[in-house]
């Protein structure tokens, strides 16, 4: 009786087009995720600039009760001058910033506060520029100008 030959083993690890149909896979999620994720970064980003404004109004407003004037600069209210804030909503170097926070002022008196868009943040076209009034109102600049409670 003639001796057969073992079947040859199959060798541990992948073949090229498993390996290619699972890169393929990979792809196509990160092309459908990544459109997704860049609009929450945005989103979070215009959050933290709402929040540096309100937190700029309340600094304004306590301002006033202390010393019955409003500040006409962010030195004033204790922040740096000028005021650049990252997507946390903490103050930075403006080449790491997300938003340049200034106040508004009418003819040397303050009107509000304003959060405009730096490097990044600036492609955000539906919500570029945040501004808060003295008097509590909401506006906001780009494409959603017409409607700012889309961007608030």
């Amino acid at each position: 009786m003639p001796m057969s030959e073992p079947a040859p083993r199959r060798r541990p690890g992948f073949s090229l087009v498993e390996l290619l149909v699972a890169l393929a896979i990979a792809a196509v999620l990160l092309f459908v995720a990544l459109p997704g994720y860049q609009f929450m970064v945005l989103k979070s980003t215009r959050a933290a600039a709402r929040a540096t404004l309100l937190d700029v109004v309340s600094r304004q407003e306590q301002y006033f009760v202390n010393h019955k004037r409003y500040a006409i600069n962010l030195g004033g209210l204790g922040l740096p001058e000028p005021y650049h804030v990252d997507s946390r909503g903490e103050a930075v170097e403006p080449g790491a910033a997300s938003y340049h926070i200034s106040l508004e002022l009418t003819d040397g008196n303050y009107s509000g506060a304003v959060a405009t868009p730096v490097n990044r943040q600036a492609s955000d076209s539906q919500c570029l520029a945040f501004s808060l009034s003295h008097s509590g109102i909401r506006a906001v600049s780009g494409a959603q100008a017409s409607s700012p409670g889309e961007c608030w």
